[in-house]
């Protein structure tokens, strides 16, 4: 006989200006492969996934586990939906994707929360207990910040502060 629990639904703990990121602002999943090209081709040919942008990145400014360390690579995006797909291709210097690929492989490896405020994002997950893994932050004081989400349940949180036009 199978035991069927009812989950009842918790509001979230804390309030909302204590929060790192709102969930319900979850905007985009990265995943770390070898080889972006073969990959897009996979996901379009077989799942329709598409069209996709690509993008070098060359952050070098970027810090990984709090030093200045800099890094470059291949992204290309897709939407799913109201969500970005985001493939991740290695480059040159240290990342947590690096960490992550030499770990496990290719994968899922983040998920992506939209804020408002990135420094404050990042305050909140630094009063909290988070290390920030890995962050880039632009002049204006947009940027990305992750945080070591994945100690417990297995997954990298990113918030980003998108630029304004």
């Amino acid at each position: 006989m199978n035991d069927t629990r009812h989950i009842r639904h918790q509001e979230p703990i804390g309030r909302q200006d204590e929060r790192i990121f709102d969930p319900a602002r979850l905007y985009h999943v990265g995943i770390c492969v070898k080889d972006i090209a073969a990959t897009v081709q996979f996901y379009s040919d077989a799942f329709g996934i598409g069209p996709f942008t690509y993008r070098d990145v060359n952050f070098t400014n970027a810090t990984y586990y709090g030093e200045v360390a800099g890094y470059s690579g291949k992204r290309a995006f897709a939407q799913l939906g109201p969500m970005t797909l985001e493939l991740i291709e290695l480059g040159e210097g240290p990342t947590i994707q690096k960490d992550f690929m030499e770990q496990h492989g290719e994968g899922l490896h983040h998920l992506g929360f939209e804020v408002d405020d990135l420094a404050m994002a990042m305050d909140e997950a630094s009063r909290k207990g988070l290390t920030i893994t890995q962050s880039f932050t632009r002049p204006d004081g947009t940027g990305f910040a992750y945080v070591d989400s994945d100690r417990v349940g297995g997954t990298i949180f990113e918030v980003v502060e998108k630029v304004r036009p």
